[in-house]
């Protein structure tokens, strides 16, 4: 009997221990994964400065990639923000995402008073003197006197004080008809702020005599060229004709100065202003043919109909000929002048009163133009009177009077 337990007992450890061998798990290699960190993102720039009369938000700094920022461009007292060099956007707050190295440049600019654009300046030396050796600026025009130079004598100040006063009388904003915005606009664009020649300032050459009178003759390509900066000078102004100070034509009247002068202003002021101020005016009243075609401008239309209706005659300019598109600009600048004489009643500091054939006795009257040539009645109405005050008769004949006499009654500010 316990032989028999002894073997069961025996049996009973085999068993265990089988199972136990049996139940072991194998152990298990795990290799490690090795974890890479995330790339860095890609960064920009922002350089944000202002101009003098105001300040920026931020400066800028580095940033990731699609960062969002507001900048926002705070103009100073006096001041007016006017836009974003770097930036098309025209608003003093910008949002901008961004995408890549930018630099930001606030604009700012003085906030200017109309009294601020009808400026009457006094004369002052033009430093070094490039030929002309004064200059005085009115209402958007800088007026520059030529020096004794060239074998000729100097204008005297007193000429250029009367030629400071006929463009103060023109642009008179408290003149009868005068429309205030239109005439803002106008000396504006004389001044080159904006407009067809926006950054190139109107200017008025005033010389002594004529051209022939220099030596050499400083309005020739090849006498121009003799005087050192004068070419460089003039370009950057934008120029017409000449005012002449006692013109080698001239009988010496009063009535010769009044023409030279209201002439020649009236030629300025008509192209660099008078187009630009009015609405519409730009493109109505553009006589550049040297540059684009102008047969369908008002102002070549109403210059045209001049013409057919016996009006205006145009025998003295080129060939005479209307279809040589080389003349049409100075046709239209001298048709204009016609006009407005005709508009004011003007005839009269004429030599008998009349200039007829170049224009017609038919058209002294604002009557005359209406009848015949309604498209200028039409052209001035619109473009012209809103702009250009009709200066008195009295008073130009107190500021030129016969012998170079009489008083420009000009008051600098």
């Amino acid at each position: 009997m316990k032989k028999l337990l002894f073997i069961l007992l025996i049996t009973s450890l085999i068993s265990c221990s089988s199972d136990e061998e049996m139940n072991v798990q194998p152990e298990v290699q795990t290799q490690e994964t090795e974890t890479k960190p995330a790339p860095s993102p890609t960064q920009y720039t922002l350089t944000v400065t202002s101009g003098e009369g105001g300040s920026v938000s931020t400066e800028g700094g580095t940033y990731d990639e699609g960062t969002s920022i507001n900048i926002t461009a705070t103009a100073d007292e006096g001041y007016q923000f006017v836009g974003w060099e770097g930036s098309d956007e025209t608003g003093s707050e910008l949002a901008i995402s961004i995408n890549s190295n930018i630099n930001l440049n606030a604009i700012f600019q003085i906030i200017e008073s109309n009294e601020t654009f009808y400026l009457s300046g006094d004369i002052v030396p033009i430093e070094p003197f490039i030929f002309y050796d004064r200059e005085l600026t009115i209402n958007g025009i800088k007026l520059i006197a030529a020096g004794e130079i060239g074998g000729q004598q100097a204008v005297p100040d007193t000429w250029l004080y009367k030629t400071a006063q006929v463009f103060k009388l023109l642009t008179d904003k408290d003149s009868d008809a005068i429309n205030s915005e239109a005439q803002l606009n106008m000396i504006k664009t004389l001044r080159g702020d904006i407009g067809w020649h926006q950054g190139i300032p109107t200017g008025q050459r005033i010389a002594y005599g004529g051209g022939d009178e220099y030596s050499p003759n400083f309005l020739t390509d090849i006498g121009k060229q003799s005087y050192e900066g004068l070419e460089a000078f003039e370009d950057k102004l934008a120029l017409d004709d000449m005012v002449w100070y006692k013109n080698i034509d001239s009988m010496g009247t009063g009535d010769d100065d009044i023409n030279e002068i209201i002439e020649h202003t009236l030629h300025t002021l008509h192209r660099f202003g008078v187009r630009g101020g009015v609405e519409g005016s730009t493109d109505a009243l553009n006589a550049e043919s040297d540059e684009v075609d102008i047969s369908n401008t008002e102002i070549y239309l109403a210059m045209r109909e001049a013409y057919n209706n016996g009006v205006f005659d145009i025998e003295g300019y080129g060939n005479g000929d209307i279809n040589n598109q080389d003349i049409w600009g100075v046709l239209c600048k001298e048709y204009t002048y016609l006009l407005t004489y005709g508009m004011w009643e003007f005839s009269e500091f004429w030599e008998g009163g009349s200039l007829s054939p170049e224009w017609n006795d038919n058209a002294r009257t604002p009557e005359g133009v209406l009848a015949n040539n309604p498209l200028g009645y039409e052209l001035y109405n619109s473009y012209f009177k809103p702009v250009i005050s009709q200066p008195s008769k009295d008073v130009l004949r107190t500021i030129f009077k016969d012998n170079d006499q009489g008083d420009s009654g000009y008051i600098p500010d």
